[in-house]
């Protein structure tokens, strides 16, 4: 680990003993808000988990991040660049504090942790229940889905559905 990743850890560890949240596990019958943490190329992934979310009357936001400095983001898309974050990659941008500090039942991150700033993202945010896929990285996940290999973005948008319609179910459908 090089010099910059080991300030940009302690500074995020510093922040979390300031963080605090409730923790409680939500599913999909009883989540109100979510809160989607997605990549540039995880569009497809990012609609489709949207619109099941939406389908169940689960108010969604979505945080992208584009790690190309020079990355114009598209119009309609609510996202940050790398361009927008301090020399050790923490998000500095009104958006992104905004979306940390909302108060989700659910935060979902489709980008598999491979980017400091959405991990800064998932560590700091002060969501209910926070549910991904963190490899071999720190998993600051209250769920965490497994996977053999990196998952794809669709692939993962599939098990987080999976789990997130039978977790704390009394009955299997």
């Amino acid at each position: 680990m090089g010099l910059k990743s080991k300030i940009a850890n302690r500074m995020l560890n510093s922040k979390l003993s300031s963080v605090i949240r409730e923790k409680k596990v939500f599913n999909l019958d009883l989540a109100k808000s979510a809160g989607i943490l997605w990549g540039y190329d995880q569009l497809e992934a990012f609609n489709r988990l949207e619109k099941e979310l939406r389908n169940n009357e689960i108010k969604t936001t979505g945080l992208c991040y584009f790690p190309d400095k020079k990355a114009v983001i598209p119009e309609g898309v609510s996202g940050f660049t790398r361009k927008q974050t301090s020399w050790v990659e923490i998000p500095d941008t009104d958006l992104t504090k905004e979306f940390i500090l909302q108060k989700f039942d659910i935060l979902i991150d489709l980008t598999s942790q491979k980017y400091f700033p959405m991990v800064y993202v998932t560590a700091s945010s002060e969501a209910t229940f926070k549910i991904g896929h963190s490899g071999n990285s720190v998993n600051y996940f209250d769920w965490n889905i497994e996977f053999s290999e990196q998952p794809e973005a669709d692939q993962l948008a599939d098990q987080i559905l999976y789990y997130l319609k039978r977790i704390n179910k009394t009955t299997i459908e």
